[in-house]
């Protein structure tokens, strides 16, 4: 269908955290507090488990974590500003915005793979990342809901 993703997006900024999963499970919470989970513990260990399998960094100080999960209830993307960069992976490339993707298990047609490489795709683009990182948390959502569109 031609409707765009249906997903929707979350923005966090000024998160003092030191470590990787830190950051991801502050995220997963933020989830859980926006009603977007069915069972949090188990879509932390989905999360992190993929995270263990490959490390989603992609550049630019960015990590994209993501994960089709029967933990989750409704798709949602949710953006993470780190206060200071943490580390992401064992090659010490540091990460200071997460966007951390939950799709639930049964999600049709994909819809975390189309995200994904939307987003990537996006943040490639430096002015997109600078404005980014600029913006509040209202304005961001209001830029990926703007930006981030399924390919018709």
């Amino acid at each position: 269908d031609n409707m765009g993703v249906k997903i929707d997006f979350l923005s966090i900024s000024n998160i003092n955290v030191n470590t990787k999963e830190d950051a991801i499970l502050q995220l997963v919470n933020v989830l859980e507090k926006a009603d977007y989970l069915a069972d949090k513990s188990l879509f932390e260990q989905d999360i992190l488990e993929r995270e263990r399998t490959l490390s989603t960094y992609i550049g630019h100080e960015i990590g994209l974590p993501h994960a089709q999960s029967s933990g989750v209830k409704e798709p949602c993307v949710v953006v993470g500003k780190l206060s200071k960069p943490v580390k992401w992976t064992e090659e010490e490339e540091f990460v200071q915005i997460v966007f951390l993707i939950a799709v639930p298990r049964d999600n049709q047609n994909n819809l975390h793979l189309k995200v994904l490489s939307n987003l990537a795709r996006l943040l490639m683009h430096e002015d997109f990342r600078t404005k980014l990182s600029k913006l509040d948390d209202i304005a961001t959502v209001a830029l990926l809901n703007k930006s981030v569109k399924e390919d018709n």
